[in-house]
């Protein structure tokens, strides 16, 4: 015989137990509802949230793919785009997946929201007519190719022939971080001197705050330029911080003097650390580099490592700014390499074995200031230098948003 007691205890416990349960299931479902989820992570507390592309254009019935990630409170980031809510402020115009994939249905603008633990980030979708007549970004708006090879080189500094809407693509869509030390700050500092120069359409900062290019400026920990502290360094510093920021998708790196005595199996390094990266990372599009003039000439062994990178590309269908090419040329098309200039742009203007004469300073001084070519600071080098890598750093962006070149 049971007693009273005893069946009213197992009734009690029965409905203990039950309810544990029931608490331990609605607990379970919250984890896996990302607007329940608690807004910590392995950096922290939560802070905000960036949505990118920020601004975005494409045609009716085009995709485009928006990522979330997550600032947290000791600045560290994270992708979230699989764990946000995912919203738009208009389905009739766009609508979004859960996973971030918006597809254009109407001509209009449209919000898109990536929203957990209380926090949200917002983009921006402009959807036009599709005309097939007037090919334009929206067309091919992700970007070039990846089984075509794009040159940078001394053919690519008539910034003119660059069309007004290409720029534009670019500081949409991209989102750039570039490694490098003094020479490789020529193409910085020209930039920089070019958006005084031109105005705002060729503005960048490491953001993309006010519409500008989003270029990330020596953001590498633990390497400096693709020989600094050594030939490797770079690569484990490259992969670092594109596991910690989803959102970049180009990576450019420059030498410093480091070709100059490079072996050809130096060079091998180089090139096969590059190639693992683009397999690791086929949605970053990395951009080669050669090193820059010594006063070698063609016969030198900086002329022939930097060949070796050039036949590489070329065969290989990679992405090529070429350093030493578009520092061997004035803006008329005048080549020195063959006169032995160096990277402070003297040459060997009588072939006495002598670097006499420079020719940025003499092209300038035969030029307007202010209207044919601006002052900028570059280092080692000529504002007309760092003038000519600046027009060819926004060939490149422009090509890599999908600009197919005049």
């Amino acid at each position: 015989m049971i007693h009273p007691f005893h069946t009213q205890s197992l009734k009690s416990l029965a409905l203990l137990t039950i309810a544990i349960l029931l608490s331990s299931c609605s607990s379970d479902s919250n984890d896996h509802d990302p607007q329940a989820q608690s807004s910590t992570g392995p950096g922290g507390v939560l802070s905000s949230i960036t949505v990118t592309p920020g601004n975005s254009s494409i045609s009716i019935e085009q995709t485009r793919q928006f990522t979330a990630v997550g600032i947290y409170g000791n600045g560290s980031s994270g992708n979230l785009t699989d764990s946000v809510i995912w919203s738009t402020s208009d389905e009739n115009i766009v609508s979004i997946s859960k996973t971030g994939l918006a597809t254009a249905h109407a001509q209009g603008e449209a919000a898109i929201t990536a929203t957990m633990g209380g926090l949200s980030g917002t983009g921006f979708v402009s959807v036009s007519l599709l005309d097939p007549s007037d090919p334009s970004p929206s067309e091919n708006s992700d970007s070039i190719p990846h089984t075509s090879a794009v040159i940078i080189d001394h053919t690519s500094t008539d910034l003119d022939a660059v069309p007004a809407e290409w720029i534009d693509q670019a500081g949409e869509s991209l989102c750039i971080t570039y490694g490098h030390t003094s020479h490789g700050s020529q193409i910085i500092d020209g930039m920089a001197g070019l958006a005084d120069f031109r105005g705002s359409s060729y503005a960048f900062n490491a953001s993309g705050s006010g519409g500008a290019l989003e270029l990330r400026d020596t953001p590498f920990p633990g390497a400096n330029d693709l020989g600094n502290p050594n030939r490797t360094a770079w690569a484990g510093a490259t992969r670092d911080y594109l596991d910690a920021h989803p959102e970049v998708n180009v990576v450019m790196w420059s030498w410093c003097g480091q070709v100059s005595d490079a072996t050809e199996a130096d060079i091998d390094t180089y090139l096969h650390l590059m190639s693992t990266l683009e397999q690791e990372y086929p949605d970053v599009r990395f951009v080669y580099m050669t090193g820059h003039l010594d006063g070698t000439g063609p016969e030198g062994n900086l002329h022939q490592r930097n060949e070796q990178i050039r036949r590489y590309c070329r065969q290989q269908d990679k992405i090529l700014y070429d350093f030493e090419d578009i520092e061997s040329y004035d803006p008329d098309g005048v080549f020195y390499g063959d006169r032995y200039a160096d990277d402070a742009c003297a040459y060997d203007s009588d072939g006495d074995g002598s670097r006499d004469a420079n020719w940025a300073t003499q092209w300038q001084d035969a030029h307007v200031q202010g209207r044919d070519w601006y002052d900028c600071y570059a280092a080692h080098s000529q504002p007309l230098n760092a003038n000519l890598k600046a027009y060819a750093a926004w060939w490149l962006w422009a090509r890599i948003a999908g600009w197919n070149g005049p």
